[in-house]
């Protein structure tokens, strides 16, 4: 697997993290991904199919169309690779996460999603 595989992978990740907890979309499919990310569409495919193999994200069938969606290992894995990326951003706080600091969004554990979010 070359370098600019990894980084694809890696882009798809922190996309689909992002879209989740944005709430755009939980599952989407190659063109939806696409969109953002401007690929040949061999290389989008290959790096599916290696997020897929690695347990990332799962293919899921919408109206006959396969889908992509975090599994819970990718969406812990898009979440450090988000942070990881855009730390210098976010300052204190970081994306996705409320003001209140006794939330489980700012635990270890989190899932990916602020669930008081729609409080705050």
């Amino acid at each position: 697997m070359s370098d600019k595989d990894l980084r694809w992978q890696d882009e798809i990740l922190q996309l689909l993290y992002w879209m989740r907890g944005e709430k755009l979309a939980t599952d989407v499919t190659a063109a939806e991904l696409n969109r953002f990310l401007g690929l040949e569409s061999s290389q989008l495919d290959r790096s599916l199919e290696q997020l897929a193999a690695l347990s990332l994200v799962q293919v899921i069938d919408r109206a006959g169309e396969n889908c992509f969606q975090l599994t819970p290992r990718g969406v812990e894995e898009g979440q450090r690779r988000f942070r990881d990326e855009f730390s210098s951003y976010l300052g204190k706080e970081n994306h996705l996460e409320c003001g209140d600091p006794n939330c489980d969004c700012h635990s270890s554990g989190w899932d990916g999603v602020c669930h008081l979010s729609e409080s705050h």
